[in-house]
């Protein structure tokens, strides 16, 4: 991945990199209507039957509020639902609702390619 300053061709940094997937998955992901934190706490879902907010957080590097108000907004659309834990009632578990199993799908098919790209600069 190169990109052009000027006269010299430089390796974009780590940071560039990061912001430049960014774009490429918000732009994958936005014909299906998700946003690259939904999508990553909804596949995060898809391959961890035990998953709650706090593994959810963990795992994403995120902060509890903001998975919370995440989760909040999957299970609004009916794409996630919450439930209590048989074994320790103090616990909530997040699933894929059917609606959110079909959603997953679409998600690996929009990112598929994300990580086949080069970075493109004039």
């Amino acid at each position: 991945m190169r990109q052009s300053l000027g006269h010299e061709t430089e390796e974009p940094t780590e940071l560039e990199r990061a912001f430049w997937l960014q774009g490429q998955f918000r732009r994958k992901l936005a014909p299906i209507g998700v946003t690259p934190l939904q999508a990553g706490a909804i596949l995060y879902l898809h391959r961890h039957a035990d998953a709650n907010i706090t593994k959810t957080a963990i795992a994403l590097c995120l902060r509890l509020p903001t998975v919370s108000e995440v989760v909040d907004d999957l299970v609004r659309k009916r794409w996630v639902t919450r439930q209590r834990s048989t074994t320790d009632t103090r616990v909530v578990q997040l699933r894929l609702s059917p609606r959110g199993q079909a959603l997953v799908v679409k998600i690996k098919q929009g990112v598929g390619q994300v990580g086949t790209m080069r970075i493109q600069q004039d």
